[in-house]
Order: structure tokens, then sequence, then C-alpha cells
């Protein structure tokens, strides 16, 4: 398999395993927040969706090592975490609700820019 592929894979995992621990820590759709005391605090913990996101932490971990065998880790590392965040950024504005600010789309665009100058 290409490198660029197992680093796409990689980056999908991490991307969705941030988004899963969020999901689990504003409820994931159960009342989490409002049981009290340390029933409240550890219900996100034990959630599927924290879970899940613990599982796709792990699995980028041993893709994006089978990406570093092939590919420079000045290149991988900024496409991961680059396109990673495009990806956060547009989910959670779906998903959660987040606001996009113009700070955001100029600051997602310099990230961008600096990417392409240093994969070209």
């Amino acid at each position: 398999m290409s490198a660029y592929l197992f680093l796409i894979i990689a980056l999908l995992l991490n991307a969705g395993a941030n988004l899963l621990i969020k999901y689990a820590a504003i409820g994931g759709g159960a009342a989490a927040a409002s049981q009290p005391g340390l029933a409240g605090l550890v219900r996100p913990y034990l959630s599927i969706s924290f879970l899940a996101g613990l599982i796709c932490f792990g699995l980028n971990v041993l893709i994006y090592t089978q990406a570093l065998k092939k590919l420079p880790i000045s290149i991988a590392y900024p496409i991961m975490v680059s396109i990673g965040y495009l990806i956060i950024l547009v989910v959670s504005w779906f998903v959660f609700g987040e606001r996009l600010t113009m700070p955001r789309y100029l600051g997602a665009a310099l990230m961008m820019g600096g990417l392409w100058l240093l994969v070209r």
C-alpha cells in the first residue's frame, strides 16, 4: 500500500477519534452532564463514542507508523495536522454547531498555503 494512502487513512482516523471524543465529552446523546457526582464525571469515558475514539487513536498510531516508514516526518506531520484540522473544522460546524469565524477561515487558508509550500 502507498505511504500516502496510509497517511490519508491515519489522518481520517485521527480526525474521527477527536470528533468521537468531543461527542462523548458533550454527552453523546446521553444526559451525562446532568448526573451528579462521580457518575456524571465517569460516564463519558464509558460511552461507546469515547471507546471508539480511543480505538481510532490506536489504529491511527499503527497506520501512521506505516506511512512514516517511507515519508519524511517533515512532510507527513504537517499533512496530518493541516488536513485533519480542516476535517474537524467542517464536521464540528455541521455536527456540533460550532461557529466558523473569519479568523478561523483565515487561519485555515494560511495553513493550506503553508502546506502547499512544504509539499511542492
